[in-house]
């Protein structure tokens, strides 16, 4: 089985070097390290051009990012899994997100118990929608202990899952929730997102969630914010998440 494991997507998310330390210290045949975004990483920047993982599948001759996205795209796809580390500025902790919701991967996600699954069947131009199996973790901030411990804790029981390695790894009785993605939260100039506003709680229609001086924002429908945050996208908040499942 081949594991492609993609580290610092985002130039300025460095928790994947530490990751990478201790996978590597278990052994894996057929475990390939790629660094996302190397000119961002040597620059400490979250992309040069663009966004890498909204780059895909690429472009031979395109901008740096494109580029990149072109060179990794054949790797990705000829990989049996891709695990994707990311680490995040806002308050979301332990949450997967997955390109696509099958019996299989449901498989696996069992086998790792998140808090959180973000389903992002839309978006065709992230790095996980061009793998067989992509998987991205996103547990917390980036020079958080916790989270690199989590972060590796969980990669070793999907190896276990798949027969990779063999080792007695605690387990844990989470109930995942599960959320589709269902739209983009545009940030217009100026608005500030409220201190409220926390991913994963619901916003009901009419809500003000962001304001600029007197002005404010209302949530046209009820929505779970996911992957939200006031840094976390230049030109948006986060995503419009519906909540469909607890397992």
């Amino acid at each position: 089985m081949k594991i492609l494991l993609v580290i610092a997507t985002h130039g300025n998310e460095k928790i994947g070097l530490k990751v990478v330390k201790e996978i590597e210290k278990l052994h894996i045949d057929n475990l390939i390290v790629k660094i996302g975004n190397e000119k961002a990483l040597k620059l400490n920047k979250r992309y040069i051009d663009q966004d890498l993982n909204r780059s895909f599948p690429g472009k031979r001759n395109g901008n740096y990012e494109e580029r990149r996205a072109f060179e990794l795209s054949p790797i990705i796809k000829s990989a049996d899994l891709v695990i994707d580390i990311h680490s995040t500025t806002s308050n979301i902790k332990d949450t997967l997100i997955v390109s696509k919701l099958n019996k299989e991967m449901l498989e696996y996600i069992k086998s790792i118990q998140p808090k959180y699954v973000i389903i992002m069947e839309k978006s065709k131009n992230s790095l996980i929608s061009q793998a067989k199996i992509g998987i991205s973790f996103e547990y917390g901030k980036d020079n958080s202990i916790i989270a690199l411990k989590k972060i590796v804790l969980d990669i070793k029981k999907l190896l276990n899952h798949f027969g990779l390695i063999k080792i007695s790894l605690p387990k844990n009785k989470t109930s995942t929730k599960y959320f589709n993605v269902t739209s983009i939260v545009s940030k217009p100039k100026g608005y500030k997102l409220l201190n409220k506003i926390k991913n994963y709680t619901l916003v009901k229609k009419g809500t003000t969630y962001a304001t600029n001086k007197n002005k404010k924002l209302l949530a046209d429908e009820n929505f779970y914010p996911v992957l939200f945050g006031e840094k976390n996208y230049k030109n948006y908040f986060g995503f419009k998440g519906k909540y469909i499942a607890k397992i």
